[in-house]
């Protein structure tokens, strides 16, 4: 006979609640639901494995089902999607970005998310899938941009599409079927080198990033029944991206020559007049605001950081040199250290330029947060070219041209400075 749960022997520290990444439900962790090998689940409806709560257990510590299948997968006990097991013993850190569509927010993630799988390990720290499946929009993306490194045939990433099914799911709670975006979940945890190694539970955790379409942020995008943009209330940290190549006060200051400026092509399919872009931070600050219950012109409680995009279009005005990033060797020269200065002081003068550009822009972000944070970023380092297939237009990017700049920079800066000892002075080095 299969022990039940209080026969089995748990070795790790569980932590005292859980937020669901997905629908942002806390819950104690005994409620979790496990996922059965049988499909039909009454809230994720008949194409998908049964959610239950289980009674017996193997020995291993694995949930058997009510068919009697071993399983160790996790799920949330309101919204029945998955969540990874880590969540058991550590916090999730959410960070959720906003920007207009085709601000660029995909390719910021894509090399992101790649360049931080190589360079973490530097600081004795590692960055993985939480779950494969939750990341693979993410590694398609990756692959499309890096797998072929020497290829001079232009590539695209596609633009997040809202009606994406591995980007957002729906779920019947209470009768209502909700619309949840599917966010992008890392694990960062100490190596056996870290100095903190014994501590991991201390210091890991799961990252949990949220990549809306950028329809889901314009002015009356909110529909009956979807809950795509609550993640705002809920996160610890906000970027949002200003792009230059939408502005018109700054375009003037771009490249001409670069086809973004000569061009101005729209992706296929996107919206067209969309708002001003300190139009789509307000809108995002309204939706954050209300989730919360504060009033309009109380501050959140959470870090801004304003991504700059696409930096190379601007960057020789500003006299701005993205080439070399800024890290440093620590004492022991074996890993690096995120030299916050100089962040602090490029965002300085990032602030002063739109102070006297996008007054407005500047004057919405600081009133949404006390915290806020000016970084340039190029997550290309390189123009696209205009691809032209049959009566399609789009900006493809060669592989080989590929040297982004600066694009771990906000998400480092945001682990130093507010992320609970990740990378905080004393506890890990970047």
């Amino acid at each position: 006979m299969a022990p039940s749960a209080q026969q089995v022997g748990w070795k790790r520290r569980l932590v005292k609640k859980i937020t669901c990444p997905n629908c942002w439900h806390e819950f104690p962790p005994e409620d979790v639901c496990y996922i059965a090998r049988q499909m039909n689940d009454p809230v994720l409806g008949p194409n998908e494995y049964l959610r239950f709560s289980p009674t017996r257990f193997t020995v291993e510590g694995n949930a058997l089902d009510p068919a009697g299948n071993p399983t160790s997968d996790l799920a949330c006990p309101r919204c029945h999607l998955q969540i990874p097991e880590l969540l058991l013993e550590v916090p999730a850190l959410i960070i959720s970005l906003i920007g207009s569509p085709a601000s660029g927010k995909s390719y910021f993630l894509t090399t992101m998310t790649y360049l931080l799988r190589s360079l973490l390990p530097r600081a004795d720290l590692r960055f993985a899938d939480a779950c494969p499946e939750f990341n693979s929009v993410i590694r398609e993306y990756e692959d499309s941009l890096f797998s072929n490194p020497t290829s001079t045939e232009p590539v695209q990433i596609r633009k997040t599409d809202p009606g994406d099914a591995r980007l957002y799911k729906f779920a019947t709670i209470n009768g209502v079927s909700i619309r949840f975006p599917v966010p992008l979940q890392f694990t960062v945890w100490p190596t056996e080198s870290h100095p903190n190694y014994a501590q991991a539970a201390r210091i890991g955790r799961v990252l949990v990033l949220y990549d809306n379409a950028g329809e889901d942020f314009l002015p009356g995008a909110a529909e009956p029944g979807s809950a795509v943009v609550r993640h705002l209330a809920r996160s610890d940290i906000l970027m949002a991206l200003l792009d230059p190549s939408q502005e018109a006060r700054l375009k003037r200051f771009c490249n001409p020559e670069d086809p973004q400026i000569a061009l101005g092509l729209r992706p296929q399919g996107g919206p067209v007049g969309v708002p001003r872009q300190e139009v789509i931070l307000t809108t995002a600050a309204n939706h954050a605001r209300r989730f919360l219950g504060i009033t309009h012109s109380q501050p959140l409680d959470k870090p801004l950081i304003v991504v700059i995009p696409k930096f190379d279009l601007m960057a020789r005005h500003l006299g701005l040199d993205l080439d070399q990033e800024p890290y440093a060797a620590a004492d022991d020269g074996k890993v690096l250290r995120l030299k916050c200065p100089e962040v602090e002081r490029t965002s300085d003068t990032i602030r002063e330029f739109l102070r006297q550009e996008c007054p407005d822009f500047v004057a919405t972000a600081e009133s949404l947060s006390r915290k806020v944070c000016y970084i340039p970023v190029s997550s290309l380092g390189c123009s696209p070219v205009l691809v032209e297939r049959g009566t399609t237009r789009f900006y493809g990017i060669r592989p080989a041209d590929l040297a982004p700049k600066w694009v771990t920079v906000p998400l480092l800066y945001c682990l130093t400075k507010w992320g609970r000892t990740v990378l905080a002075d004393g506890m890990a080095r970047i």
